[in-house]
């Protein structure tokens, strides 16, 4: 985690932040990923876990755009970080997710040419 922090690249895509950093592989899986949201914007536990829990399943759809390019035998890091200011609903936190995978896709397509 302080890896990706450290050396990895970001993408923004409102309301969304990206840390991400290809890495050796640590199991099966093309990524490898973790989801935060602020306490400080968020101060109800309930709020935090609703916005975590929007923010996986828009992944879980979303993410296939994203893992076809990572070349094959490697593993990509990620981290999302929620920077919106008010609690957004399903269909913001798609499309958020939508343009920041296609984002996070072109900047990994262009690192391997």
């Amino acid at each position: 985690m302080d890896r990706v922090f450290a050396e990895g690249r970001t993408e923004k895509g409102f309301p969304f932040i990206a840390r991400f950093l290809e890495t050796s592989p640590d199991g099966a899986a093309p990524t490898r990923v973790a989801f935060t949201v602020s306490k400080r914007r968020f101060k109800r536990a309930v709020d935090r876990n609703r916005v975590k829990r929007l923010m996986r399943e828009s992944w879980r759809h979303n993410r296939a755009e994203f893992e076809a390019t990572i070349p094959q035998g490697h593993q990509c890091a990620v981290v999302l970080i929620f920077v919106g200011k008010d609690l957004p609903n399903s269909e913001m936190i798609q499309r958020g997710m939508v343009k920041l995978l296609n984002r996070m896709a072109q900047a990994e397509s262009t690192t391997e040419t």
